[in-house]
């Protein structure tokens, strides 16, 4: 299905805003370097992917000091559609993510588990209700590794 970009044309001044463009000042971006940083967590929750055919945990981090301030960190990890294979399953997925949440929780806490989509689902927006506010990480980030944001420690505010 093709997009008719003329109906958005028509209803911007196109000189004025050729103009903005014009008079913006050139900006580069650049990705967040691998390395070892202290975070909050802005978000953290399980969803579908962008296609609408699998679920999958996902979370942001905010940079909170240091030259990258304020820039975001993400780790996504499928948990339900992933190919079966000797080494990886939605089994081996899911747990990795209660490995990780649970990271995220002091030892009086119940630990996060699996007992059906839902029912995690849940569990993982508690935690996230939780902590939020209530501490930052330091991570190892590391964009193009398998699991991009290994929690190094957990500090309560």
């Amino acid at each position: 299905m093709a997009v008719d970009f003329s109906a958005f044309d028509e209803k911007v001044d196109l000189g004025a805003l050729q103009k903005e463009v014009d008079e913006a000042p050139d900006v580069s971006f650049s990705d967040v370097p691998d390395g070892v940083y202290i975070v909050s967590i802005e978000k953290m929750e399980i969803k579908q992917t962008k296609a609408k055919d699998k679920l999958m945990f996902a979370v942001q981090c905010k940079i909170k000091e240091g030259d990258q301030q304020g820039r975001m960190i993400f780790f996504n990890r499928v948990i339900l559609g992933n190919k079966t294979t000797e080494k990886w399953n939605d089994g081996r997925a899911i747990k990795s993510v209660c490995t990780w949440v649970n990271e995220l929780l002091s030892e009086d806490d119940d630990p996060v588990v699996f007992v059906n989509y839902t029912d995690f689902a849940g569990q993982i927006l508690e935690v996230f209700q939780s902590i939020q506010g209530a501490i930052e990480l330091e991570v190892k980030y590391a964009a193009n590794a398998f699991n991009p944001i290994t929690i190094n420690e957990v500090f309560d505010l």
